[in-house]
């Protein structure tokens, strides 16, 4: 192949596909068995010596791809290896190679395919609750202010366990602050859209005796007390830079809630910094500041295809990963972090491939920065997604073919004409008309269906923004102490247990393990492999040969001692 795999080919099919961009297979092994079966060995190799950490994680660190589904993940794996010049459904995202995962139900109480406030109230707080409610359980139903001011029916979330184990607390966002998902790590609310006052008064009364979730964030427990918090949002929180923008959730009581934040850490003799550009977030010494608050733009951030990347502008999310992880690295106690990439999933409500993509692979950067600065013996990094989008990959389209390219099968697709590999059972791109004697769907022959803007065609219409989320499990992807505790199918309240379990807080606060790990058990069977055959050696052909029976035996051996030294 050589240097093949550097370079884009144009090809015209002759089985009736038409002109398309195909990126090149990697290797010209493929083709070959020894490949594949070379493959296997050592995919069997790295699953045998996966190791199963159970001392208590100083350090949790919650990676959250809002609307990353299925679809979306994979896509994002292709669109990275064609970033990179080959095909790429051979590649991987970094959480790919955890060692440990498993499949989340995301349903809610009420509905079958769920918002993300009640989704994120699963898997922060631990217990299902009603669409788009926020912190507090099913007897909440949605708007239902007196309902939620009933101790009984509120929640705390892993951020509360956190700070009760005096570790120190962080998020990092590039929607708003108060935006739905982030807003269940420290808000209760009967409604994800009380974001400001403003959201509240159309409510009347109803909601008169409620805080709005803006105010919850700087004024109560635990918002007050998380130390880094980062995203968007300076609209609802009161301190607006720009009045050139929509009005989505403007206050009308008068307050800057950030002024307010900086009077509370001022009173109380703590350090802080607020910023509001890169520029000003580089400047941060985290060494001398306890708590820091960024809002980079007066709603969400912008999308990383139409971010202002000088240093005036939004930071990309892995700075603020960096620096959140340098202030909070700190704590002797150890730290919770919550990271969100918020814009894949904005962008898939907009049905807009290119830039949800995109925001994937940023959010992946964020995950690999954040690997290098901790050490995963002892930090429990978790990915995964809140629910799933209606994107969907269909047709027969080539190996390597675009994922945001055409494609025309002639065998399958009735009307001959090119269609995108990536499209949505609904959305604002519904485009179908009627003729006279046939339905029928835009012809996107000469059509750049890679551009940022392209809308995908859609199987139902919606208003604009309204593309609806999708209703499947997701993956959670996990590495560090007790992450093998992700093994199966789990209801999405599991997320919050493993943490808490993992971390020795919350409802698992009084725990009895080692802090640190006494014993690196898989030292042994890594030894063990090494001492294996070499590929193509005559011993090493059979299924089975005397040195794999004896590092089958080890490991047998140390499962069974770890058991019984757990219980």
């Amino acid at each position: 192949m050589g240097s093949l795999h550097l370079v884009t080919l144009v090809v015209v099919l002759a089985t009736g596909y038409s002109m398309a961009t195909v990126f090149p297979r990697p290797s010209k092994d493929e083709n070959d068995s020894e490949y594949w079966l070379k493959l296997g060995r050592e995919e069997i190799e790295e699953a045998l010596l996966k190791p199963e950490l159970t001392n208590v994680a100083k350090n949790v660190i919650l990676f959250l791809g809002d609307g990353m589904g299925i679809t979306v993940n994979t896509a994002g794996r292709i669109y990275k290896g064609q970033k990179q010049g080959y095909s790429g459904e051979e590649g991987h995202l970094v959480w790919e190679k955890f060692p440990n995962l498993g499949l989340i139900k995301t349903y809610d109480l009420s509905q079958q395919v769920p918002d993300s406030g009640s989704t994120a109230t699963a898997f922060l707080c631990g217990v299902k609750a009603n669409f788009k409610t926020i912190g507090v359980n099913g007897h909440v139903k949605f708007c239902d202010c007196q309902a939620s001011l009933q101790e009984e029916n509120r929640l705390t979330s892993i951020v509360q366990w956190a700070q009760e184990a005096r570790k120190d607390t962080g998020f990092v966002t590039t929607t708003q602050v108060t935006h739905a998902t982030l807003a269940a790590a420290y808000a209760k609310s009967a409604s994800r859209r009380w974001q400001c006052d403003q959201k509240m008064k159309k409510f009347g009364q109803g909601a008169s005796a409620c805080k709005d979730i803006a105010r919850q964030l700087v004024e109560d427990v635990p918002g007050k007390h998380i130390k880094v918090v980062m995203g968007g949002g300076r609209q609802e929180m009161g301190a607006p830079k720009r009045d050139n923008i929509e009005d989505n959730c403007k206050r009308t009581d008068g307050r800057n809630l950030v002024r307010d934040w900086i009077s509370h850490k001022e009173e109380n003799g703590k350090s802080y910094a607020y910023v509001t550009t890169t520029r000003e977030l580089r400047s941060v010494d985290t060494s001398r500041t306890e708590y820091i608050l960024g809002l980079f733009d007066e709603i969400h951030l912008p999308y990383e295809t139409d971010r202002d990347t000088s240093l005036d502008g939004c930071p990309h999310i892995k700075e603020m990963v960096k620096v959140a992880i340098n202030r909070l690295k700190k704590s002797d106690d150890g730290f919770f972090l919550f990271v969100e990439g918020g814009r894949i999933d904005s962008a898939l409500h907009i049905t807009s491939p290119k830039r949800a993509l995109e925001e994937l692979l940023a959010f992946e950067e964020a995950v690999e920065l954040a690997l290098t600065m901790v050490n995963t013996e002892e930090t429990l990094v978790i990915v995964t997604a809140d629910h799933s989008h209606v994107m969907t990959m269909n047709g027969y389209p080539p190996r390597g073919n675009d994922i945001l390219g055409v494609v025309t099968e002639s065998e399958q697709i009735s009307d001959g004409l090119p269609f995108t590999t990536l499209t949505f059972a609904n959305g604002h791109g519904f485009n179908y008309s009627f003729n006279g004697n046939e339905v029928v769907r835009p012809n996107l022959t000469g059509v750049d269906t890679t551009d940022k803007d392209f809308v995908s065609l859609a199987a139902m219409p919606t208003y604009y923004d309204s593309e609806t989320h999708g209703g499947e499990d997701v993956a959670a992807f996990a590495v560090g102490p007790w992450a093998h505790l992700f093994h199966r199918v789990h209801e999405q309240t599991h997320v919050a247990h493993v943490m808490a379990y993992a971390s020795c807080t919350g409802p698992y606060k009084d725990c009895r393990r080692h802090a640190e790990r006494p014993f690196n058990e898989y030292k042994i069977l890594e030894d063990q492999v090494k001492k294996l055959p070499k590929r193509g050696s005559s011993s090493g052909t059979g299924l089975l040969n005397g040195n794999t029976f004896i590092f089958m035996v080890v490991v047998q051996i140390l499962f069974v001692w770890k058991m019984a030294s757990i219980h």
